[in-house]
């Protein structure tokens, strides 16, 4: 059985953690968090199945790198995920499709992190205090 790894942003400190089965770990010190730390968590949502390929879709349709459609033909039928893949690899567009992705990822996190009343900077500082806090902590 494999595990499950799902993540949320600790707002408090601004640090993502990850679960594993369930049991939240923080990341790189890879030590158990007590209940209290659990409850403040907000849980960063994954993509799924369907809006991966509704992404792969969307994409097929954007670029001019493939007049003939070979993307989108590629999500017909047994294994999409993979044939996808496969003709990226054969059209040599990786780079494209990483950009893309990037750019979808982008967009859907900031408007999570608007929805969920984040700031990235906000975080971002949070972060660093702690990370230096620690830092003299192990001096």
């Amino acid at each position: 059985m494999g595990s499950k790894r799902e993540a949320c942003v600790d707002p408090n400190v601004g640090w993502i953690r990850a679960f594993f089965n369930a049991q939240c770990i923080k990341e790189p010190l890879q030590y158990l968090i007590i209940k209290e730390e659990v409850d403040r968590n907000i849980l960063i949502p994954k993509i799924d199945s369907n809006e991966a390929f509704r992404v792969m879709a969307n994409f097929s349709h954007s670029t001019q790198s493939d007049p003939n459609g070979r993307l989108f033909d590629a999500l017909s039928g047994n294994k999409p995920f993979r044939r996808f893949k496969d003709m990226l690899y054969e059209l040599n567009m990786w780079d494209e499709w990483n950009k893309y992705q990037n750019q979808y990822a982008e967009k859907e996190i900031q408007s999570w992190m608007e929805e969920s009343e984040l700031n990235f900077n906000e975080l971002d500082e949070k972060y660093k205090a702690s990370q230096s806090f620690y830092a003299e902590d192990a001096i």
